[in-house]
């Protein structure tokens, strides 16, 4: 299943989820993550009625401690239990109107809640979704 246009314009594909991998290189798992993610993400997306872009899907631990080390964060300091490895997460460009409805529209607060997804909390420029539920349980979180 790819969508790419429903109602309200374009979709979210796994193409943007994947950054660059292969769907066949990933564990079962991952791949089956990928799908939940997506069809959560897109749940979101027809509600909220703009597009969303992808800014980063699904990382390999090399992608990972690549994006880590270009914030001088190194090592054991670079957070390896992140929801990115598994494809349980993807970030999404945002300038303040997203977490907006999100936070404050009676719908974008319901359908969050719906689709299971929680958000980190303090970041400028784009939103972290992901489906596994943070430590504190809180849909709103400090990583």
């Amino acid at each position: 299943m790819v969508p790419s246009k429903q109602k309200g314009g374009n979709m979210v594909t796994y193409k943007e989820l994947l950054s660059g991998h292969v769907i066949n290189d990933l564990s079962i798992k991952q791949q089956q993550n990928l799908e939940e993610l997506l069809k959560r993400l897109n749940m979101l997306r027809v509600a909220y009625g703009q597009p969303f872009v992808v800014t980063s899907g699904f990382r390999s631990e090399q992608d990972h401690r690549r994006i880590y080390s270009a914030k001088g964060i190194f090592g054991a300091a670079v957070p390896m239990g992140s929801a990115h490895l598994q494809g349980l997460a993807a970030d999404i460009a945002d300038d303040g109107r997203l977490k907006l409805w999100l936070t404050t529209d009676p719908k974008g607060i319901t359908l969050l809640e719906q689709a299971e997804l929680y958000c980190e909390s303090g970041t400028k420029g784009w939103l972290h979704f992901q489906y596994r539920k943070p430590r504190t349980g809180n849909r709103w979180f400090l990583p």
